[in-house]
């Protein structure tokens, strides 16, 4: 089987949860004896517009070839910063240059991990020749253009009508960033001090909710977003199959869209395996970690209010972060930031990890980490990993506010955290790569009943 995977590109020009997934897959997809490449959105040109697929020879990745193809002058990348020029994020595609592209590469399946960057024609192309079209939703940005649909602290209230979109899209890049950061140079600086420090202070100034609501600025109106939405409709009907990684990810979508054939499958990495060991919690300090970023929709304000609360109460607990906060409370302990392969050390001074979202997490990898070391994990009813998490291996907090952390917290016994642990150490069976990339295979792109 021949397959052809479209994603966002390779590290270290491409980073993140979806790049990950999308290049995990693949390589053990290869190992398993399938033939895959990678289609990425590269570099838009000043001069020459014309769109055109470059083969760029083959990537190493752990000990597999993977085979690139760079899409030249794609649609702009709008990552999570918002759209604000419609027409140009919707330009139609060369058809022809696409069918010619797919005969010659000839997949039987194209594996679609995001819908940045990519023509409406790509699609239509595909479906004149007959491949199998399989969509991984890992976001919301076909629903929203800033991807989270997170706004004010909350799930967006006016998501259904935009009515907030024209505001909240008030500081998206405008076209000579994206050509900036899609192009060659960007690529080869991305990780110099430089740019690393211009793009911090992009994210921590220019993308507030308060820049965008302080700007007295919006861009086009409701209607406009509308159809943008539509457009991304139109291109979601065309897929064979949506996979959805968790029940939170299926509900969202469905809200919003009349979508063809379906299948809910977790998604793991190749770095989450059985590491499962009966932990010790014969110690008086009550030791919970974080492993997100410092921002509003993972839940990290609410679980500092939360613990600030019972700090009040009781002095015996420590929350573990990897970030340096803002405002540091008197029971946090702060470290670097981390890599996989010191997960082992982390969990081992873990006695149980929260995972806060306030927005819909469509699955939510560190709460699989945790259980696959055999911590317990506390999510909020938001995050689509609680579809793996039962009672037995953790709490599901489904009213979830500040007070309700707080008392869940509180509540939770030394003998409960150990009795969650053995839980999970007899009965748990983290979801390995190898089986994911076989449900894949077996659900998403074998006909129905093979």
């Amino acid at each position: 089987m021949r397959i052809l995977h479209y994603s966002l590109g390779f590290p270290p020009y491409r980073s993140g949860g979806l790049t990950k997934f999308c290049l995990d897959l693949m390589i053990e997809q290869q190992i398993l004896g399938y033939d895959v490449a990678l289609l990425w959105p590269g570099q838009m040109r000043i001069v020459d517009k014309k769109i055109n697929i470059k083969d760029r020879g083959v990537y190493i990745l752990s000990t597999q070839k993977i085979q690139s193809f760079e899409l030249i002058n794609p649609l702009p990348v709008s990552y999570d910063e918002g759209i604000n020029d419609f027409n140009r994020f919707t330009l139609k595609g060369n058809k022809e240059l696409y069918i010619n592209f797919l005969k010659s590469y000839c997949p039987e399946i194209i594996h679609l991990h995001t819908l940045m960057g990519i023509h409406k024609e790509f699609f239509e192309a595909a479906k004149e020749c007959g491949i199998k079209l399989v969509f991984t939703a890992h976001d919301f940005f076909p629903i929203c253009p800033k991807v989270t649909m997170f706004r004010h602290d909350s799930v967006c209230k006016k998501v259904d009508s935009c009515v907030d979109c024209p505001l909240c899209n008030s500081t998206a890049l405008n076209l000579n960033k994206i050509h900036l950061l899609q192009s060659r140079q960007y690529r080869i600086l991305k990780d110099s001090y430089l740019i690393k420090k211009l793009r911090k202070s992009h994210r921590d100034n220019y993308l507030s909710e308060e820049t965008a609501d302080n700007s007295n600025k919006v861009i086009g109106n409701p209607f406009d977003y509308k159809k943008l939405r539509k457009y991304y409709s139109d291109i979601l009907q065309m897929m064979d199959t949506i996979h959805y990684n968790s029940s939170i990810t299926k509900m969202v979508y469905e809200k919003f869209f009349t979508l063809p054939s379906n299948t809910i499958i977790p998604v793991t990495h190749c770095d989450i395996n059985d590491n499962r060991v009966i932990k010790n919690f014969n110690h008086k300090i009550l030791r919970i970690r974080y492993l997100g970023p410092a921002s509003k929709a993972k839940g990290y304000y609410l679980l500092k209010d939360s613990l600030d609360m019972l700090w009040k109460k009781r002095k015996d607990f420590i929350l573990d972060i990897h970030f340096q906060p803002t405002e540091k409370s008197e029971y946090m302990k702060i470290h670097d930031r981390y890599n996989y392969n010191e997960l082992k050390d982390i969990f081992n001074m873990t006695d149980i990890l929260v995972v806060p979202s306030i927005w819909y997490e469509t699955f939510g990898f560190t709460a699989a980490e945790a259980l696959s070391y055999g911590v317990p994990v506390i999510v909020s009813e938001n995050v689509g990993a609680k579809d793996v998490l039962d009672n037995q291996f953790g709490i599901i907090i489904n009213d979830f506010n500040e007070s309700n952390l707080k008392k869940c917290i509180d509540s939770l016994t030394m003998q409960d955290l150990a009795d969650m642990n053995k839980n999970i150490c007899r009965s748990y069976e983290p979801y390995t790569i190898v089986q994911m990339t076989k449900d894949i295979v077996n659900k998403c792109y074998l006909p129905r009943g093979d």
